[in-house]
């Protein structure tokens, strides 16, 4: 008898420490996604912070137009100046969109794998 309940005690922290190794792997993975997830928000946040300053360069384009037309090229100059820092602004934020896109697809990458291991 005494042998009996050894070995169903045994088998069940057996399978006590299977069933936690996997929901290890779940949380590792749901966890992953959530890393994902937050990298694809902060990308999408890059993108508009791209848009707004490509509108702002556009409207410093057409300012560039119109001082240029009433030949104050001093401010044409100045406008055309604040248009190429804009554009370089929204550079900037679509590299960090890729950049942030680059790691949310890591993490999509790490959660794929922790998922095969559960």
């Amino acid at each position: 008898m005494k042998q009996l309940i050894l070995l169903l005690s045994l088998l069940f922290f057996c399978s006590v420490g299977v069933m936690a190794q996997d929901d290890y792997y779940r949380r590792k993975a749901e966890s992953y996604q959530r890393e994902a997830q937050y990298y694809q928000r902060q990308a999408e946040s890059y993108r508009r912070e791209a848009e707004y300053y490509t509108r702002k360069a556009e409207g410093y384009q057409r300012e560039v137009e119109y001082y240029t037309r009433r030949n104050d090229l001093d401010r044409a100059k100045s406008y055309m100046r604040y248009a190429e820092d804009a554009m370089d602004r929204a550079q900037t934020q679509l590299r960090y969109a890729a950049e942030a896109d680059d790691k949310a697809a890591t993490y999509l990458r790490r959660a794929a794998e922790a998922l095969r291991k559960y």
